[in-house]
């Protein structure tokens, strides 16, 4: 997909970003926030499924269940791996310096991560009792991500939207990579400490409702 996207916006619509020189700068931009997405993506739905698909595990086994969706969520880390090394190799072709503040790449990696397994630990338990989640997810991420600013820049957004895309965690982890790959300065700090708070609260919260939900796991699965 990502070499797809390349090709076609890169050489077929040639889409150039304002003030760049060729069109290889709008398809690292583009990657540079749809990598992580992708990846964002994989581990909210291999959280959803973690449960249901670990059936066999819930009923015969004794174990801690909450870690199923954790370890859905991680998934996800294989598909961004993937993706940044195809960004930075689009990087050295097109000579994009790296700047140091690359270093700070794992805690938006992170960040990520505790994001998609805190919606995931929610999404889980919604799933044993409500299948049709399960379908409705990937049109609903589908839906999220054209609304946030990852196909287009952030100004392009009418001002009374804007606003939304600021305290949206998706725009805010796809901000940290932009900031960090290509703009060669450090993410947000506004951003880091609200998806990372929101991340910690979600999490809370839904680990107390799967752990109260857990107990009907065995009869509804």
């Amino acid at each position: 997909m990502l070499g797809l996207y390349t090709y076609v916006f890169g050489f077929v619509f040639k889409v150039k970003l304002p003030g760049a020189e060729t069109t290889l700068a709008y398809v690292i931009w583009l990657i540079s926030g749809y990598g992580p997405w992708i990846a964002m993506t994989e581990s909210i739905m291999g959280a959803t499924n973690s449960v249901i698909g670990a059936s066999g595990l819930v009923k015969n086994l004794a174990f801690k269940t909450e870690l199923l969706p954790i370890a859905g969520a991680m998934v996800g880390l294989i598909n961004l791996a993937v993706s940044l090394l195809f960004l930075l190799l689009l990087m050295v072709w097109a000579g994009t310096p790296v700047s140091p503040y690359i270093l700070l790449l794992p805690l938006v990696v992170v960040l990520q991560f505790l994001f998609a397994a805190a919606l995931g630990v929610w999404l889980s338990v919604v799933a044993v009792f409500v299948r049709d989640i399960v379908q409705m997810l990937p049109t609903l991420l589908t839906a999220l991500m054209f609304m946030t600013p990852i196909f287009y820049p952030y100004e392009s957004m009418p001002r009374m939207v804007q606003f939304a895309s600021l305290v949206n965690p998706f725009y805010q982890i796809a901000e940290g990579y932009r900031s960090i790959l290509l703009r060669g300065e450090g993410p947000s700090i506004f951003g880091l400490v609200y998806v990372g708070l929101a991340s910690l609260m979600i999490f809370c919260w839904g680990l107390a409702v799967f752990r109260r939900a857990k107990g009907s796991f065995d009869s509804a699965i």
